[in-house]
């Protein structure tokens, strides 16, 4: 039988030292390791991207007070957030939650960023029929530009000219950038255009006169093509009648074009001036004359047998012959004055009848008599006197009555001394007055000049234009109708 070994004595000792001891470590340990948090965990993302023209919706984040080695226990806490988002303005923006806890606190941040990722719209303006002609540059129709941000950037549009396109480039503030493309349809699908000089389509001559075939054509792509009309008809002014004229032309594309012309030829209306004078006669009066166009200007009025004053000057003593060819031919020949020296003739009376008396010496010469009927410089109500010397027209006026002559003014004006250079206004110009004196119930005194060249070319129309419409044409006598302007000198 074994014997039972002694227990140590002392062991159990130890484990009442030890087990305090290891408690009171333990009890250190949790004290030192454990940490006291307050802890902020965001919902979502930390960054988020929102498109502009869309509302941010903050998902938030919670917050909690918790110790590290016992984390099952917390305790939830209240957020402070600040969100400075502005949803209308692209940009990175922060939103900042705050917690605290006794004397702890945290802070926790979210990235929000507010993108335009929309480039901006460009709009052509465009005709779905139209194109280019060949060998022309391309005309812009119009475009415009608009963002979703910055609005209308019409004005920040890059425009590039190439040969067969067009491109237009803009960019938003965002840098987002657009660029659209506008091909150049070049074709030619019109035909020339046919006119005739003065517009009309249907035109008058009377028999016995010149009618002058005269027309142009234009391609928009061709240029001038005149030479390649083709005209179907003929006028024949020996004999009246209506004569109808047809005008063809194609361009190189095969684009034709066709107008007609109709032309009456009518009998020519006799020039009765031994009529009487009315509201419906006509004096056709010239100044500053004879020039290199007074014999053209005589050869129109002999075929009408039209006659008409010339108040003549000594400008162009080359052409003084010309004043007898009017006298032989029965128009009347008047003095406007030697010189047309504004400076010189009304400087003084004595300058001015001095120089009247030359040029009526001239007229004498070249007609065999003198003139007692004349025209001022002018007018009589010319303010340009004033320069030279006060009140002199006044007292012009009054010499010549008692010298026993005769001045006329005019009350139907051409416009052709400065007015214009264009024959067809200085035409509509004296249409114009002509109606407006007939409406007045007076003659008609119409202002023109024989050493305007375009000024005589309108002769021969507004003579047609009153024979037509019953007027009659006579040229300047004592005792005619003499108007007169009211004198500013």
């Amino acid at each position: 039988m074994k014997k039972r070994k002694p227990k140590r004595k002392g062991s159990g000792r130890i484990w009442l030292i030890l087990i305090p001891v290891l408690l009171a470590a333990a009890a250190a340990g949790f004290l030192i390791f454990n940490r006291h948090e307050v802890r902020i965990e965001l919902n979502g993302e930390e960054t988020v991207d929102v498109e502009y023209g869309n509302s941010y919706q903050d998902e938030g984040a919670e917050a909690y007070y918790h110790e590290t080695l016992i984390p099952f226990l917390h305790k939830e806490l209240e957020l402070t957030t600040e969100n400075n988002v502005n949803e209308k303005v692209p940009g990175h923006y922060t939103v900042t939650y705050r917690a605290s806890f006794r004397n702890l606190s945290a802070e926790a941040k979210r990235k929000v960023n507010i993108v335009d990722p929309e480039p901006p719209v460009i709009t052509l303006v465009s005709d779905p029929e139209g194109y280019t002609p060949f060998g022309h540059k391309y005309e812009e129709e119009g475009y415009s530009a608009s963002d979703n941000y910055d609005g209308d950037l019409s004005d920040k549009v890059q425009r590039t000219a190439y040969k067969d396109c067009v491109k237009y480039t803009v960019s938003d503030t965002y840098g987002n950038k657009t660029t659209v493309t506008r091909e150049i349809i070049y074709d030619d699908r019109r035909g020339p255009e046919i006119t005739f000089p003065q517009g009309e389509a249907e035109e008058t001559v009377f028999v016995g006169g010149t009618w002058y075939n005269d027309y142009q054509a234009v391609d928009d792509v061709d240029g001038d093509v005149t030479a390649s009309v083709k005209v179907d008809g003929s006028v024949d002014t020996s004999s009246a009648g209506d004569y109808t004229l047809t005008y063809t032309v194609s361009d190189e594309h095969g684009n034709s074009s066709e107008i007609s012309r109709l032309v009456h030829v009518k009998e020519r209306p006799a020039n009765n001036g031994a009529a009487g004078e009315d509201s419906k006669t006509i004096y056709l009066t010239f100044d500053d004359g004879p020039y290199a166009y007074t014999e053209e200007l005589l050869s129109i009025l002999a075929k009408y047998n039209v006659k008409a004053t010339f108040f003549t000057t000594s400008a162009y003593p080359a052409y003084a012959y010309c004043m007898a060819l009017e006298a032989q031919q029965g128009h009347t020949v008047a003095v406007h004055t030697e010189t047309h020296n504004y400076a010189y003739v009304y400087a003084s009376e004595d300058n001015y009848w001095a120089d009247f008396s030359r040029q009526n010496e001239v007229i004498a010469a070249q007609t065999g008599s003198y003139s007692n009927m004349f025209r001022f410089p002018g007018g009589s109500s010319n303010t340009v006197s004033m320069n030279y010397n006060s009140g002199i027209m006044s007292r012009l006026s009054q010499q010549a009555a008692a010298r026993g002559l005769i001045y006329f003014d005019w009350n139907v004006s051409s416009g052709d001394a400065g007015g214009t250079t264009d024959t067809e206004q200085v035409y509509q110009n004296v249409i114009a007055g002509i109606q407006a004196c007939s409406r007045s119930g007076v003659p008609s005194v119409v202002l023109q000049h024989d050493v305007k060249s375009y000024s005589v070319n309108a002769v021969e129309k507004i003579i047609n234009w009153g024979l037509e419409n019953g007027y009659h044409f006579a040229a300047l006598q004592p005792g005619s109708y003499a108007p007169h302007q009211n004198i500013a000198n």
